[in-house]
C-alpha cells in the first residue's frame, strides 16, 4: 500500500516523509509501521475535502 509516483495515479497527495516528521515529534512515538503512515495521510485528506 505504497504511493505511487505519477501525475493521476498517485494515491496519497501529502508528502509522506513530512507526515512521519509530525508523527515522531510526539514523544510517545519511536517507530512509524508504513500501513499506519498510509492510513494517516489518507485519513487527512479526507476530513480536508469534509470541510
Amino acid at each position: 500500500m505504497a504511493a505511487v509516483s505519477g501525475g493521476e495515479n498517485r494515491l496519497v497527495s501529502l508528502p509522506l516523509s513530512r507526515i512521519r516528521v509530525i508523527m515522531k515529534s510526539s514523544p510517545e512515538v519511536s517507530s512509524i509501521n508504513q500501513d499506519a503512515l498510509f492510513l494517516t495521510a489518507k485519513a487527512t485528506i479526507s476530513c480536508q475535502r469534509k470541510s
